[in-house]
């Protein structure tokens, strides 16, 4: 989908009103504030709450609200968003009728005055969100921008998928929980049961966390081929994109992700939600379920949170706003036993000889520590020694490497205040291989074949001392 132009259009006579809104950047929309066209006192005080404001020309729209014409600029721009806030309630209520009527498609956002008790937050037809002031000053802003946004794109998900009897929910191989619950918050969203919206990967679960979550919480995952996908007619990727396969998919229909694009844009997907300043694919689908009003029962709440947790390191790590308020608004809900049983599976005994032998041949240098474990029965098992090393003193840079299934998997971490994992990644794989990530944590894929192209017949200790110097070269 194509990026679109929306319009987030600010209808106040409030000049600190004006001074914050105008700073703010709602995703795919262009911030216009309205200004009396006549000089007078309010011209004035809307002029210099704008002082100092980039490309004012582009920002200010002089005229008068209560004709129609003022809004004929607009007429095909969508979505669209109105603040309204005035002190004059004739004149509020004036501006309401006004965009309600020429501007039909359009949300509302509605400052008012009083106590929230006397003037509850509502929504009007789903079309108008109503704060007192004394709610904004216990509710960020930020939020009911990212409500009214995720309305409008739980509407245009909607519209894409429903006429699809039969939907594919494509998670990445071996999924991880913020795919799963993702999976299951958007088969919510849209109404449906998982006959209709399976959910489907190429690749086996395999980590025992994992496992434990699909166990404890009903959730089904079946393993397909790329050829399956086209007896669905609707196909939704959730937490990865398409970019992340070396195969062609076939007809993607949605994209949600929060891991960095490797496109600037997927001009033939009809829907991309990709948020990289997310800290987890779970916050999106809270959000649009939250927008959908849909129940959050024990079991999704449960999903969703263990999904934030654990992409984000329990909130350790490139954590927004939105994480933190998707994780608040969860947390009452959840199941706590279960949650714990997900999050501490029982550790096969095999693991120890793993982690002993890690310990004794791991190599060092400027801070990047490199361990290479073999042949590996379990591929969960190297980002699980990557996560304990980093734990070493003066270490800022982990990568713990292993052969799986005819490849040789590193998973990447770092302390966070170096530079960005998944960028270094790219630099080091140069084409050859597949994998990125986050600033904190990536992952890196090499084909045995090409392996031995480059640099000959990897056994543990060669594959270890080549990553050691690729990443002293590339990290520091």
């Amino acid at each position: 989908m194509k990026s679109k132009t929306g319009l987030f259009l600010v209808l106040t006579d409030d000049a600190e009103l004006v001074s914050t809104l105008v700073h703010l950047q709602p995703k795919g929309m262009d911030v216009k504030v309205w200004c009396p066209a006549k000089e007078g006192r309010l011209q004035e005080e809307l002029l210099d709450a704008l002082e100092g404001v980039k490309d004012l020309d582009d920002v200010l729209t002089k005229g008068d609200f209560t004709k129609p014409a003022y809004f004929q600029q607009w007429k095909d721009v969508d979505p669209v968003c109105v603040v309204l806030a005035f002190r004059d309630e004739d004149l509020l209520a004036k501006a309401r009728e006004r965009v309600a009527s020429n501007l039909p498609e359009a949300i509302i956002l509605s400052f008012r005055h009083g106590h929230p008790r006397d003037v509850p937050r509502t929504l009007d037809n789903e079309r108008e969100l109503v704060l007192t002031w004394a709610e904004l000053l216990a509710r960020p802003v930020g939020a009911e921008l990212r409500h009214i946004q995720s309305t409008h794109m739980v509407k245009e998900v909607r519209e894409i998928l429903d006429p699809g009897d039969k939907i594919a929910l494509l998670l990445q191989p071996d999924p991880d929980p913020d795919g799963l619950a993702a999976a299951l918050a958007l088969r919510n969203v849209l109404g449906r049961n998982k006959v209709s919206t399976p959910i489907v990967t190429f690749g086996k679960v395999t980590r025992p966390e994992n496992l434990a979550m699909m166990r404890l919480l009903d959730i089904e995952v079946s393993t397909v081929r790329v050829s399956d996908l086209a007896s669905f007619d609707r196909v939704a990727m959730l937490d990865t994109q398409p970019a992340h396969f070396k195969e062609d998919l076939g007809a993607i229909h949605a994209v949600i992700d929060h891991h960095p694009s490797n496109h600037s844009s997927y001009d033939s997907i009809p829907y991309v939600d990709i948020r990289p300043q997310y800290g987890a694919t779970s916050t999106i689908l809270t959000e649009y379920l939250k927008a959908a009003a849909c129940p959050i029962g024990q079991r999704l709440a449960t999903a969703l949170l263990y999904g934030i947790k654990a992409d984000t390191l329990h909130l350790n790590r490139e954590v927004i706003d939105a994480d933190l308020d998707a994780y608040v608004s969860l947390y009452p809900n959840i199941n706590y036993n279960l949650l714990r049983r997900i999050e501490k599976p029982e550790l096969p005994m095999r693991f120890a000889p793993v982690l002993a032998d890690a310990l004794r041949t791991m190599a060092t240098d400027s801070g990047v520590l490199v361990v290479c474990l073999g042949s590996v029965e379990r591929e969960d098992l190297i980002p699980q020694v990557a996560d304990f090393l980093l734990q070493f003193e003066d270490v800022e840079w982990v990568v713990a490497a292993g052969f799986w299934e005819g490849s040789i998997v590193m998973s990447v971490r770092n302390v966070g205040y170096v530079k960005n994992a998944g960028d270094v990644v790219k630099r080091i794989i140069n084409g050859w291989g597949l994998g990125g990530g986050h600033r904190t944590m990536a992952k890196a894929i090499f084909p045995m074949a090409e392996w031995k192209t480059r640099f000959g017949t990897p056994t543990a200790s060669t594959v270890r001392d080549i990553t050691l110097r690729l990443f002293v070269e590339e990290a520091l």
